[in-house]
């Protein structure tokens, strides 16, 4: 989750960001199995994202909040890695709910 997050953090907030997040997401969740589960929500959660602004304008103020949502989930989901599973379950619920715009 590290490595995802220090790729993310300064990204552009363009649907470009959005779209290789999606695909780093599915290629960690193939490969790190003990984790699937964070990467898959998140791949799921920004493919909505996305599916909803592909052919959509996004406004700044969407993009940034968005990314801005989306480098805090993450950081949650890193920091839970090394918590316990109730620790990890709350922060795949709260990614499970979450909308990033």
């Amino acid at each position: 989750m590290d490595e995802l997050l220090n790729w993310l953090k300064p990204q552009h907030n363009g649907l470009k960001t959005y779209r290789t997040f999606h695909q780093k997401a599915l290629q960690l969740a193939a490969s790190d199995r003990a984790h699937a589960a964070s990467y898959q929500l998140l791949a799921s959660m920004v493919g909505r994202f996305i599916d909803h602004y592909e052919e959509r304008p996004l406004s700044a103020d969407v993009a940034d909040g968005a990314l801005t949502r989306l480098i805090g989930l993450v950081e949650k989901a890193a920091t839970s890695q090394k918590g316990s599973p109730a620790d990890q379950l709350v922060v795949l619920n709260e990614i499970a709910a979450c909308e990033l715009g």
